[in-house]
């Protein structure tokens, strides 16, 4: 009987003695634990607390403004609000979206659908650019598990006007068009945050008291002010959509520079859009035309091919050139004039626009130098401003040019430009052979509108013609265009106007050879001659050929609207239609 006693006590010992051990090494390892959380993992799980108990809430800086040269406010930003839940926090979710329907002119149904469903478990939009009103009713109504986020909407206020200079920006305000995709990121500026400690269900209590970590102010994005100005803007634009729609057009180019800075004073295309809403008009509507599109430039190309000839010498102002009155056979080529000329000075080629005269001269100088004053002009080449996708023009390698190129060029065919490039190098030549940079912004300003950069005067490339031949050109050969030539719809009776006419043909875009009855009428115009303020060019392209599609004809009335207009709201006073004959005896002297 002892020794069973016995036995059950040892027995007894050793499961107590066990047991001490286990439970010494369940505690040891509790304990081990214990550490390891409080040294090796407390930096994360601190991490995970405070990401519980704080949350980053972003505060959007707001977009800088655009002006127009007068400081007038072209495109700025407004404040509206977006609607969000969180289904986590929503205790009846058909009441909640009634509430919210209700204040926002929605139905139940629709908001309940968008609180159920979404990418995110704890976010869900509800509306975006709400009304302060309602977004204050929101507020108000204080509905569990629904609250607003600022959102910032950019604003243009003249609406369609100058739309594709400016562009716009996406719902994210990202600029993606235009001048607000070129400078987004001078505009947009940088945003702030703010931690904010919340309770178990994600109520705000309080901003974090942890100073490193309690938020850093947004940096407003700066202002840009632009050269061009919305009254001259608005004139381009209302007789660049009145000779588009006269003549049934398919589209219409339009820009207006200052030839003595360089400055773009208005540029538009028709048809254009609303940049408010740009999302309802063709993706077409959105580009900026004159700037990213080329175009065979027809006779308005041909002063430009002539002043290479004058400075060459191969050209006696006196000479008269033959026309073969109408019809010219060079090769296996034919050129026709859409009038018959015998002979003709250099004057009266270009002043008509005689593309036979033109053919001849471009023989004469040959291929060599009329791709150099060609170069020289800029075409082939971006003009370098501040815009994104700028078209370089098609001028064709010299070594790729035949005797086809050598008539064909000096009337304005087989090269490509866009109509920016065709009026700057336009304003070189009324601009004492200088070629300047066309500019479109004038200033950058910081958020409290001081000037942290401005860009004012001229901006030479360099010189093109010398300056006889650039006044004999502007002030006789160019004048005679519309007192006399085929610009003679673009007089006015208060300046002396000069300018080019020019019509050409569309080209096919996918193989060579033109579009039958596709034009593209332009005109080229200036005043006053005898000091040029104002520059203009209209291009009307495939208008209604039974209505007219001569540039001279669908192009020049609208220039010289445009003209009076510009010159009268810059204050120009009404000079002289007499300009004092211009002498020149030409030279191949360098330029």
């Amino acid at each position: 009987m002892c020794r069973q006693a016995s036995d059950f006590e040892r027995r007894q010992r050793r499961a107590i003695i066990a047991a001490a051990l286990f439970v010494g090494l369940l505690l040891a390892a509790l304990g081990g634990r214990l550490v390891h959380i409080h040294t090796m993992l407390s930096p994360k799980l601190t991490a995970m607390l405070e990401a519980q108990q704080q949350s980053r809430s972003v505060i959007p800086a707001r977009r800088g403004m655009i002006h127009d040269a007068r400081g007038r406010v072209l495109a700025g930003s407004r404040l509206l609000y977006g609607v969000f839940a969180d289904p986590t926090r929503i205790e009846r979710l058909d009441q909640a979206a009634r509430q919210v329907a209700a204040i926002l002119n929605l139905e139940a149904g629709e908001v309940e659908d968008r609180i159920r469903h979404g990418s995110s478990p704890r976010f869900r939009w509800l509306a975006h650019r709400v009304a302060p009103a309602e977004a204050e009713a929101v507020r108000q109504a204080d509905i569990p598990g629904v609250g607003l986020i600022d959102e910032p909407v950019r604003h243009y206020a003249l609406g369609p006007t100058m739309a594709q200079v400016l562009g716009f920006v996406g719902d994210d305000g990202i600029g993606l068009e235009g001048l607000e995709l070129a400078c987004d990121r001078f505009l947009s500026g940088r945003d702030g945050h703010v931690w904010t400690v919340r309770d178990a269900r994600r109520r705000p209590i309080r901003q974090s008291e942890d100073l490193d970590r309690c938020g850093e102010q947004p940096r407003d994005g700066g202002h840009v002010v632009l050269t061009l100005d919305a009254v001259i803007q608005g004139v381009l634009e209302k007789h660049l959509a009145s000779q588009a729609g006269q003549f049934q057009a398919e589209d219409g180019f339009g820009v207006v520079m200052d030839p003595r800075t360089g400055d773009v004073l208005a540029m538009a295309c028709h048809p254009t859009f609303d940049p408010n809403n740009y999302a309802d008009f063709p993706r077409q509507t959105w580009r900026n035309r004159v700037v990213t599109d080329m175009v065979e430039p027809g006779s308005t190309f041909k002063p430009f091919v002539a002043s290479g000839a004058l400075v060459a010498g191969i050209v006696a102002l006196d000479e008269k050139i033959y026309c073969h009155d109408g019809l010219y056979v060079t090769g296996r080529r034919r050129l026709h004039d859409a009038s018959p000329h015998g002979k003709m000075t250099f004057e009266e080629i270009v002043s008509r626009s005689s593309n036979i005269g033109m053919a001849i001269i471009g023989q004469r100088m040959g291929n060599p130098a009329i791709h150099e004053i060609v170069r020289r002009f800029g075409f082939g080449q971006p003009t370098g401003i501040d815009f994104p996708g700028e078209a370089p023009g098609n001028v064709l390698p010299l070594s790729q040019w035949t005797s086809y190129s050598t008539t064909s060029v000096p009337m304005g065919q087989e090269i490509a430009v866009t109509p920016l490039q065709l009026i700057t190098a336009f304003c070189a030549i009324i601009n004492d052979g200088v070629l300047l940079r066309p500019r479109l912004i004038r200033a950058f300003l910081s958020p409290d509108g001081r000037v942290l950069e401005e860009f004012t005067g001229p901006d030479p490339a360099r010189r093109v013609l010398p300056t006889e031949v650039a006044g004999y050109l502007s002030q006789q050969v160019l004048v005679k265009v519309v007192n006399g030539g085929t610009g003679r719809r673009a007089a006015l009776a208060e300046y002396q106007v000069l300018g080019k006419t020019g019509t050409a043909q569309v080209p096919y875009e996918d193989r060579r050879g033109y579009e039958p009855d596709a034009y593209l009428g332009s005109f080229l115009g200036a005043a006053p001659a005898e000091d040029p303020r104002v520059a203009v060019l209209v291009m009307i392209k495939r208008p209604n050929p039974r209505l007219g599609y001569y540039g001279g004809v669908i192009a020049a009335p609208a220039v010289r609207e445009i003209l009076a207009e510009a010159l009268a709201y810059l204050q120009v006073p009404a000079t002289t239609r007499k300009v004092a004959a211009v002498r020149l005896r030409p030279t191949a002297s360098p330029l």
